[in-house]
């Protein structure tokens, strides 16, 4: 089938991109059509607004650690590693495998210290029942988070009856995947917030009844979880975030909008690509979910789930 014919795969200019060794990529307009398939019309139509925002053929660029540096629709496009320490050269993924290529990324986590890093993961729909009963009234957030939870309260339809620390909560299959992981970090008092849907923002072991709603950022006020990130890294002193979200979610959004830079922190977003089909629900969670319990264990790259990679957030 001729590129023009064929529907645009993102997934490939991340691995075309993150096996480049130089600082600057100019692809001609047939290059990145013979690597991606075919660029809706919009892209030309709709210059420069295509090129901005937060949008999949966007997102492809950024986990490979490049930005958009110029584009001529319809003649060139220029990408620029935004920070060439932060990426390392390799071959691109290869499908069917279980190893993660170096090129995806995965060496800045190998570098980043999992015990000096505010970890950030995703809550999941599928929850455990039960609990001991008793819940703390005073929850160490700031006012403001503890008034936007109110409002989410009856729509998210939590029921505090019985309460379970909120890693626990959680059975999804990210917590699936990382849960011996995640159980050791959490011994270790590691920093960890978990983004939810109807708490906004949680500690590990902060006390959560059962709910039923999932992150949708219209929910809480602009800038406030944002701002509430930065401050829980400063509370806990260290100098980078590591955050685990699949790429499309309100979790990796809320993610992006954060000023880590601004703020002095190095943050990472670590998403899966290539997951196609109606079993991408469970599958990219699950991949997640190892790419956490391999972070924090320090396992070798080969150890990775196949098409794990790593975002440089600004």
């Amino acid at each position: 089938m001729p590129a023009e014919g064929r529907r645009a795969d993102w997934a490939k200019l991340t691995a075309f991109l993150s096996a480049r060794s130089e600082d600057q990529a100019t692809l001609s307009w047939d290059e990145l059509i013979r690597i991606v398939g075919a660029i809706p019309a919009s892209a030309t139509r709709h210059h420069p607004q295509w090129w901005h925002g937060d949008r999949s053929h966007i997102r492809a660029w950024r986990a490979a650690g490049y930005t958009l540096a110029e584009v001529e629709p319809g003649r060139s496009v220029t990408f620029r590693r935004s920070d060439p320490s932060l990426t390392t050269p390799g071959p691109p993924p290869r499908p069917n495998t279980t190893t993660a290529s170096p090129g995806s990324g995965i060496r800045v986590l190998q570098e980043t210290e999992p015990r000096g890093a505010l970890l950030v993961i995703p809550c999941s729909k599928r929850k455990r029942g039960g609990g001991d009963a008793r819940i703390e009234r005073a929850a160490p957030w700031p006012p403001a988070l503890l008034a936007a939870r109110e409002r989410t309260r009856e729509a998210a339809h939590v029921d505090e009856h019985h309460t379970l620390a909120a890693w626990r909560r959680y059975t999804g299959e990210f917590y699936v995947a990382a849960q011996d992981a995640l159980a050791n970090a959490v011994s270790e008092d590691a920093p960890l917030v978990i983004l939810s849907g109807g708490y906004g923002l949680l500690r590990a072991n902060e006390p959560i009844g059962n709910y039923d709603k999932i992150m949708h950022l219209a929910d809480w006020p602009h800038g406030l979880l944002e701002d509430l990130l930065i401050a829980e890294a400063r509370r806990v002193g260290v100098p980078a975030v590591v955050a685990f979200a699949a790429a499309s979610t309100d979790y990796a959004r809320l993610l992006r909008r954060v000023r880590w830079r601004r703020a002095g922190l190095a943050a990472l977003l670590v998403t899966v690509s290539g997951v196609a089909g109606g079993g991408a629900m469970r599958e990219t969670p699950r991949r997640l979910g190892s790419a956490f319990a391999c972070f924090w264990m320090r396992r070798p790259i080969e150890s990775y789930p196949v098409g794990v990679t790593v975002e440089h957030l600004t």
